[in-house]
C-alpha cells in the first residue's frame, strides 16, 4: 500500500522508478516504470542504475498465528530481501546512494504513557527483536558508503488495506469498540504522509539513522475507537477485554495491547509537513465524509 503511493510521489516529481517483482506481467505499471523480476531469496537484487532504494518487503505480521514456524517466516522474509538489497547495493557501488528500510515502531517495545523518539533504546518482546532483527541487516549497508535510513513505521492508514480495511466492515455493523483497557497509545500516519516523508528522508542528506513514521499527534485506543465510529456514523461498543483478545488472538494481541506513543523528532526536525497531521482529518479523508487534500490516485505496486 505504502509502495503504491511511492510509486505515484516518485512519478509525479519525474523522477525514474524502478519497481522489484515477482512476476512483471501481473502488475500494472504505468508504462514509464522499469520493471525488474526479483524475488526476497535471490542472492543480488538488481538495483543497478538506482540513486536510491526503498525497502518495504516483509510478511504482514498479523495475518497468521504466530507459531514458532510463522515468527521464524515473518523473519526470515524481512532478513533475505534486505540482505539482498543490501548487496545489490553493495555491487552497484554505495556511495553516494541513499538506503531507506524499513523497521517499525515497536522496535522500542511496550513505552507505556513515555513519550520516545528516534532515540528509543531497544524493547522486549517478539516485535521488538523482529524490528531490531531487521535493522541489523540493513545495516550491513553502512559498509558500502550508503546513507541509511531505518524507517520506523507505525500504523499505517490507507483506504486499499490495512487496518482501514480490517476495521471498516466491523464498525459498520455496529460492533466497533475500544481494545483491552482503552490507555494504551497508538502511533499512526496517514498513507500519503508515509510515503511522502520516505521521498523526504530521501532528499534530505542530514537524515540518517532511525526515523519514526508517525503523526505528531498520536492517540489513546480509546480515541481511534471513538473517531472511526464517528468518522463511519456507527456507534462505538464497550471495550474488548484483554483476556478475551488474548484468548482468541494469542501472542497477537500484544499488536493492540501494548502502548506506543512515538513522535517524529526528525521528520519534524528537518522541515517534513504532514498533510494529515489530525487522526480525525485523515479518517475523515480516507473514509469520503471529511474531504482534506486532493490526492493522486494509486497506479503502480512496488
Amino acid at each position: 500500500m505504502v509502495g503504491r503511493h511511492l510509486v505515484d510521489v516518485l512519478l509525479a516529481r519525474g523522477a525514474r522508478v524502478i519497481a522489484l517483482v515477482r512476476s512483471p506481467g501481473s502488475h500494472p505499471f504505468p508504462p514509464d516504470v522499469d520493471l525488474r523480476q526479483w524475488q526476497a531469496r535471490d542472492p543480488v537484487a538488481p538495483v543497478g542504475g538506482a540513486d536510491a532504494i526503498v525497502n518495504l518487503v516483509g510478511n504482514p505480521i498479523f495475518a497468521k498465528t504466530w507459531t514458532a514456524a510463522r515468527k521464524e517466516e515473518l523473519a526470515e522474509t524481512r532478513r533475505a530481501a534486505t540482505r539482498s538489497l543490501v548487496e545489490g547495493l553493495r555491487k552497484a557501488g554505495g556511495e553516494g546512494r541513499t538506503f531507506v528500510s524499513s523497521s517499525a515502531i515497536e522496535y522500542a517495545g511496550d513505552t507505556g504513557d513515555a513519550l520516545v523518539d528516534e532515540t528509543a533504546s531497544l524493547g522486549k518482546g517478539f516485535t521488538a527483536e523482529l524490528a531490531a532483527m531487521w535493522e541489523t541487516e540493513a545495516r550491513r549497508a553502512v559498509d558500502t558508503g550508503a546513507r541509511l535510513v531505518l524507517l520506523r513505521q507505525s500504523l499505517v492508514l490507507g483506504r486499499e488495506g490495512g487496518t482501514i480495511a480490517a476495521l471498516l466492515p466491523i464498525y459498520r455493523r455496529g460492533f466497533g469498540g475500544t481494545l483491552g483497557p482503552g490507555q494504551q497509545w497508538m502511533s499512526w500516519i496517514h498513507v500519503e504522509d508515509a510515503a511522502r516523508l520516505i521521498v523526504h528522508a530521501i532528499d534530505d542528506p542530514r537524515i540518517r539513522g532511525p526515523l519514526v513514521s508517525a503523526s505528531p499527534n498520536p492517540v489513546t485506543n480509546r480515541t481511534f475507537a471513538r473517531s472511526f465510529a464517528r468518522a463511519v456514523h456507527r456507534p462505538r461498543l464497550g471495550p474488548m477485554p484483554a483476556p478475551i483478545m488474548r484468548l482468541f488472538l494469542g501472542e497477537r494481541a500484544e499488536l493492540f495491547l501494548q502502548s506506543h506513543r512515538a513522535v517524529p523528532r526528525l521528520a519534524l526536525a528537518t522541515g517534513f509537513r504532514f498533510r494529515f497531521p489530525d487522526l480525525d482529518e485523515a479518517l475523515g479523508d480516507l473514509l469520503g465524509h471529511v474531504h482534506g487534500p486532493a490526492e493522486r490516485p494509486a497506479t503502480a505496486t512496488t
